[in-house]
């Protein structure tokens, strides 16, 4: 679990080329809680003052344990991902504001005297989990007893089929 506070002054961060890293559990996110069974994030924040710009890269490695939407057993889920952010706190010239919106690679965030990196973590890791996670081979004959699969719910008039006199 976390035991140092993930609070940072952006701007101050990217000045000083400032650099932290760390690892996260369930216990640290709570709204990951709410949709994984499982989790260890391991994070790295570099902070970039390249002439006067300052940016941010952030760069998670995941391992998570989801749950399967089909069989509704745990699933791994390993993720990867790189985020690079420019730090909004002087005018963007025509030039560069038409370079952000034709690069994917780069967000826009607001300074903050006091922003929440466990909060930026998560809203990346939310984003980036499919939406009804699936395991990739065939795991039908996995589903958990009880479990109806769509198509196979009982005909509640069955009952009624027996009370017909031939």
């Amino acid at each position: 679990m976390n035991t140092h506070p993930l609070f940072i002054d952006n701007v101050a961060f990217a000045k000083r080329d400032d650099q932290i890293s760390g690892t996260l559990t369930l216990g640290d996110c709570k709204r990951l809680a709410e949709v994984l069974q499982s989790a260890e994030i391991r994070y790295e924040l570099q902070g970039e003052n390249n002439l006067g710009r300052f940016t941010l890269r952030l760069d998670i490695d995941a391992e998570l344990q989801a749950t399967c939407q089909r069989c509704l057993n745990p699933m791994p889920l390993n993720l990867h991902r790189e985020f690079n952010y420019l730090i909004n706190d002087a005018p963007l010239s025509e030039y560069e504001l038409s370079d952000l919106e034709a690069n994917d690679d780069v967000d826009l965030i607001e300074p903050s005297p006091a922003m929440d990196l466990i909060v930026l973590i998560e809203d990346e890791l939310l984003m980036a989990l499919p939406i009804a996670p699936t395991h990739d081979e065939d795991c039908s004959a996995n589903i958990k007893e009880g479990v109806a699969q769509s198509g196979e719910k009982p005909n509640p008039f069955a009952v009624l089929k027996g009370l017909i006199k031939p």
